[in-house]
């Protein structure tokens, strides 16, 4: 019978330690393990490949495969109820034993099955913490004036300053000349302003560096995180992918820019000697404008790559680029925001420009690949507004009625999820037992996580059925179409397009989120 086993490290434990990883799977591997899953992830994240895929393979085994699975500690699996009990539950049937080295644990008795709910609770409680924490030191060090941990290309941080890094960077052929990391991101910031825009900024480094920039589709990463028992525990036999939370930063990676990447360096306080806080809507969200970045100034003047006064043009030289352009006179609604692709190179299409039609009274915008305007596509031939509306909604119209089915199919009255009833197994052996903090602080957790489940699971069906109707009265009839609102549009294609792929001015295909 094998034995499989699951490693996990975080993300910051991996950058902390190269080797972390590596040695938590040959540990396994001296335990027994026949097959390793793998993930560098935190805890609190369930999206996980190796963990996903482990759970899949599980549940796809014949009974008797496999004995036993091994894990470090149960933080390594989950700091989440639900997903520790559907790993528990999909071991269970197939008689699987769960065996953790470094903390044994039983999942037979009440007492067994408490002690891991309590262990989960304060699992969780520790990420809270640590969170916390990290905000604490962060605090501190903007109150001291002192840099963030990782510093940009160009610097270094040493002695709780930014310091220029004067470690080779590149060699240029014409006239031979090397340039340190410093030195590199200097000439980046003189190329901007002797040609005045981010996109042509991108496409003329490329080619003073030499940089390979047309892009390609991206091949889909089907590398699974597994090692067999074959199979060397090396760093190099690891998936890499972006996927696989192993993605290397530059000097591993080359110097090829995209436009947006630029930008956010060359409006980088950093360069100009202050230091940048507050940069996130939310921990977890998108960033803020630069023009509303909180930056303390002054904490390396003697350093700085480029002055102040010059950071101030480069940010007035980008404003007045956007204004420049129609997107920052009168908004319009977007109905296709996000979906429109390339065919070529995969890049998303973006509005370059825009003319009032007099005689139909209304805008048409023109869409163009993003990448092409970088010398990165030769995809450069635009596709109106009404152009791609009348090909997708044709399309769509033909689709109405197979893809209605299919999302009829979707919605079905379901009997509650294994998960759920898990839940509230956990919950009654909880509330069986004497009263104590530990224990009260548990049924909370499982409580809300009951309640996410319920949620969740409601919405799901509402958002099919919510579907199923827009797609029955907007795209069986062209004319209702043509009568909707922009923001309507916009919301009936985010129900049910995935993406839409175009070459030049055709839509060559369009996926739609329910065909699976």
């Amino acid at each position: 019978m094998d034995v499989w086993a699951y490693a996990r490290v975080s993300t910051d434990e991996q950058n902390e330690d190269e080797g972390a990883l590596i040695k938590q799977m040959r540990r396994l591997r001296s335990a027994g393990a026949t097959q390793i899953y793998y993930d560098v992830e935190s805890r609190t994240s369930d999206k996980r490949k190796g963990l996903l895929k482990l759970i899949e393979d599980i549940n796809a085994s014949p009974p008797g495969k496999v004995s036993k699975l091994l894990f470090i500690r149960i933080d390594r699996l989950t700091s989440s109820s639900m997903t520790f009990y559907l790993l528990m539950n999909a071991l269970k049937k197939k008689n699987i034993q769960p065996c953790a080295l470094d903390e044994p644990f039983d999942l037979s008795s009440i007492g067994g099955e408490l002690t891991i709910d309590v262990r989960l609770a304060a699992s969780k409680y520790e990420v809270k913490m640590l969170a916390m924490r990290v905000k604490k030191e962060r605090d501190t060090r903007k109150a001291n004036k002192k840099p963030h941990w990782n510093a940009p290309l160009g610097y270094v941080v040493d002695g709780d300053k930014y310091k220029r890094d004067h470690r080779p960077c590149v060699c240029l052929i014409e006239g031979k000349k090397e340039l340190t990391r410093s030195q590199l991101m200097r000439f980046v910031f003189d190329t901007f302003l002797a040609v005045g825009t981010v996109s042509q900024t991108t496409k003329q480094l490329h080619g003073i560096l030499g940089i390979q920039a047309n892009a390609v589709q991206k091949p889909k990463n089907d590398e699974v995180n597994l090692l067999f028992k074959e199979d060397e525990i090396l760093l190099e036999n690891l998936n890499k992918s972006r996927g696989g939370g192993l993605s290397l930063r530059y000097p591993h990676t080359g110097l090829k820019w995209s436009v947006s990447g630029l930008r956010s360096i060359l409006v980088n306080p950093v360069y100009a000697g202050g230091t940048l806080y507050n940069t996130l809507v939310h921990s977890r969200g998108h960033r803020k404008p630069f023009d509303e970045w909180e930056v303390t100034w002054g904490t390396h003047e003697d350093e700085a790559i480029i002055t102040r006064e010059e950071h101030e043009r480069i940010k007035s030289m980008i404003r007045s680029n956007r204004k420049n352009r129609w997107a920052t006179e009168q908004k319009y609604t977007n109905p296709f925001a996000n979906l429109v692709k390339c065919v070529h190179c995969g890049a998303a299409y973006s509005r370059q420009c825009k003319k009032l039609v007099k005689k139909k009274n209304f805008v048409r915008h023109h869409y163009q690949c993003s990448f092409y305007r970088t010398g990165a596509c030769s995809n450069g031939r635009m596709i109106s507004s009404d152009e791609l509306e009348a090909q997708v909604i044709n399309y769509l119209v033909c689709e109405a009625e197979r893809l209605a089915e299919l999302v009829e199919k979707e919605v079905e009255t379901k009997a509650e999820s294994p998960e759920l009833k898990t839940l509230r197994a956990s919950l009654n052996t909880l509330e069986a037992l004497p009263s104590n903090p530990a224990i009260e602080r548990a049924k909370q957790d499982i409580l809300m996580q009951i309640a996410d489940a319920i949620a969740t699971t409601n919405n799901t069906s509402k958002h099919y059925l919510i579907a199923k109707e827009r797609i029955m009265v907007a795209f069986s009839n062209q004319r209702y179409w043509q009568g909707l609102e922009p923001q309507d549009k916009q919301a009936l294609l985010q129900g049910c397009v995935k993406k839409i792929m175009v070459d030049g001015n055709l839509v060559t295909a369009v996926e739609l989120l329910h065909l699976h």
